[in-house]
This record gives C-alpha cells, sequence and structure tokens, in this order.
C-alpha cells in the first residue's frame, strides 16, 4: 500500500487561498467522481474544514498518488499550480498515517485538542464509503486514527477546557470591548460554530442578541433556544444599524456583506465585525471604513496561541499515544505484506 496525503492547512496558507479550495458539502460527491475518474487513485478521501483542505489517498506509488492529487486541486478549481502548489504539504506512507492521527485527535488543529475534527474526520470518510472509492488499506488507517482519537479523548486532557473556535471568538471580542453589557449583538448564520458562540455568550449575560438566517424557520428554532429575536435576512441592512458587534459564520459561497452594505447601513458609529466563516462572509475591504474593526479566522492567533500553551504537556502525552499506535499499524500492515509474498 502507497498511502498519501496533499493538502494544506491554517498554518501553511492563507484564508484566501483555503477559500478557493473549500469543497463544501454540495460539491463533495461530485468531486470526489471527478477524483475517481483519474483511475490513478485506488481509494480517496475529501477532508474539507474552515481550517484545512485535505486529500488522502492510495495508489501504486507515493509519487503517483501525490501528482494525481495535486493535479485534480488545479484541473478542478482552474487554478494554475503555480498558485497553489507552494502552499501544499505532502504526507507519504507512514508519515500520511502519522499526519492523520494528529488530525483526527485534534492536535493538529487551530484550537489544540477540539473534538469536532473527528467527527469531520469520520463524515468525510463516509463520504467517501457512499461513493465506493475506499479500499481495506484506506479503511484501515481511518478506523485506527479514530480509535487513537478515541484513546486520547480518555487519557489525557488535551480536550478539557474551552475547545471551540465560538469560544475563542467570545474572548477576544471581551478583550476588545471590556464587557457585553448593553451591546446589541448579530449573529449572522445558524451552524455549528454559531451554537458554540451562543453557547458561551449565554455567560456573559448580553443584552440584545439578533439572529438572522437565509432559512428564517431556522433562524427564529435556534433563536427561541436562548430567548433571543430571530430576523429576516432581507432586514438585514436594518439590524446592521442596530449591532454594535456582528459575528457571522455562514456557507455562503460568496461574501454577504460588502462593502456598500455596511456604508448605507452604518453610519458615524463603531461596529466590530467577526467573520468565522470560510469562505468569508465578510468583503475584506470593509476594513477600510471609518469606524468598522473587520476580524477573520486568522487575526484570533493570539488567543488561539494562549489556548495551545496551556495545553503542551498534555499534547505531548497526546504524542507518544500516536508514535504508538502508528508503530502497532504499519507493523500490521508490513506483516500483511510478507504473508502476501509467501503465498505461492
Amino acid at each position: 500500500m502507497s498511502l498519501v496525503i496533499v493538502g494544506t492547512n491554517h498554518r501553511y496558507s492563507p484564508v484566501r487561498l483555503r477559500e478557493k479550495i473549500f469543497f463544501s458539502k454540495k460539491r463533495l460527491q461530485d468531486a470526489l467522481d471527478f477524483l475517481k475518474e483519474t483511475g490513478a487513485l485506488k481509494a480517496g478521501v475529501i477532508l474539507s474544514t474552515c481550517n484545512r483542505v485535505e486529500i488522502y489517498g492510495c495508489a501504486d506509488t507515493t509519487e503517483i498518488g501525490a501528482y494525481e492529487i495535486k493535479s485534480f486541486i488545479s484541473r478542478y478549481y482552474e487554478i494554475d499550480g503555480k498558485d497553489i502548489y507552494p502552499y501544499l504539504y505532502i504526507y507519504r506512507d507512514m508519515d500520511a498515517a502519522r499526519h492523520l492521527f494528529r488530525v483526527a485527535s485534534g492536535l493538529d488543529s487551530l484550537i489544540l485538542g477540539e473534538t469536532q475534527i473527528l467527527s469531520q474526520v469520520k463524515a468525510a470518510f463516509c463520504e467517501s464509503e457512499k461513493n465506493g472509492f475506499v479500499d481495506y488499506p484506506l479503511n484501515e488507517v481511518f478506523d485506527s486514527a479514530v480509535s487513537a482519537a478515541n484513546r486520547i479523548h480518555r487519557e489525557t486532557e488535551i480536550s478539557k477546557g474551552k475547545l471551540s473556535i465560538g469560544s475563542v471568538a467570545v474572548d477576544f471580542i471581551r478583550n476588545k470591548i471590556g464587557s457585553f453589557s448593553g451591546k446589541n449583538i448579530l449573529i449572522i448564520g445558524v451552524g455549528k460554530v454559531t451554537e458554540l458562540v451562543l453557547k458561551y455568550l449565554r455567560k456573559e449575560k448580553s443584552d440584545v442578541i439578533f439572529i438572522s438566517n437565509r432559512t428564517f424557520e431556522k433562524a427564529r428554532s435556534l433563536a427561541s433556544q436562548i430567548g433571543a429575536k430571530a430576523v429576516r435576512f432581507d432586514n438585514l441592512r436594518k439590524y446592521l444599524e442596530k449591532a454594535d458587534i456582528v459575528i457571522t459564520a455562514t456557507k455562503s459561497p460568496h461574501f454577504i456583506i460588502n462593502k456598500e452594505t455596511i456604508e448605507e447601513a452604518v453610519r458615524q458609529k463603531r461596529l466590530l465585525i467577526i467573520d468565522l466563516a470560510l469562505p468569508r462572509d465578510v468583503d475584506p475591504e470593509v476594513r477600510d471604513i471609518d469606524g468598522i474593526e473587520l476580524f477573520d479566522l486568522e487575526d484570533l492567533g493570539a488567543a488561539i496561541q494562549k489556548n495551545r500553551d496551556r495545553k503542551n504537556v498534555e499534547a505531548q502525552k497526546s504524542t507518544q499515544i500516536i508514535e504508538l499506535e502508528v508503530k502497532g499499524l504499519w507493523e500490521h500492515f508490513s506483516e500483511l505484506e510478507q504473508e502476501k509474498a509467501l503465498l505461492p
């Protein structure tokens, strides 16, 4: 078996590049079909999240696998290779397995030890399985990675404390404004990220929260759970006028807030915007408007680093577990290869 990973993440590439090659759930099956058609990969999994895009593949050789995956990314998104290849990393065989184990365990995440990535790894594998694009070696590697992640969560404290971008975002805002008291907060989007944001906002006892989403019923359902007000997406401009803080994390493939929208809605007031989406929800040109402070995932770095520093010891324990698990897996594969070689 030759296992290869080609990808990029928050440490290797800026948001503006990752959003160009992000695989939404809607286009994932189409992308897997496109990848299968190359014929060079025996199996493949696409993992695409806010902070990473990675493609896992099995091929006759890692060189063939890496070439085909890089070429696929370039062709699928019609991006010249020279504009993207410098941002990509490649892991092969045992190093590839080790990387997957670290990813599944939250050791390679923006928020060290976060657990949401494990669900995302499982979901990515299931999509490939439904597509008939999984073979025995890849299945074994992913099963082992999930088992290792579960062991790490049981035996270490890497996943203790605040683990989500939602908690980091709320801490970041508090450091900027001092107190949430009396602030009008507009939340845009009703996905997992905004649910986590709301979880921590409730502890801050903020006064008024508006929740907006393209599907009004979803906004109303979430708002009712916390006593907030659901507002229709068509009225977004009106509530931008009322807001002191905007937190947005939708799955829109394009900007939902641009410079013109803000200029018309917000006059002679200060507004803090936190964009947690990928692709981004807010046009970066909004930063040019007086009184507007716009921050995205890349800007939360200092708050995230504090979280990582506190967990260094647990990260070392987790790394030791991964090394043992990867070694065991590779010995298992080596034994299988030896058995095959002895067959008549």
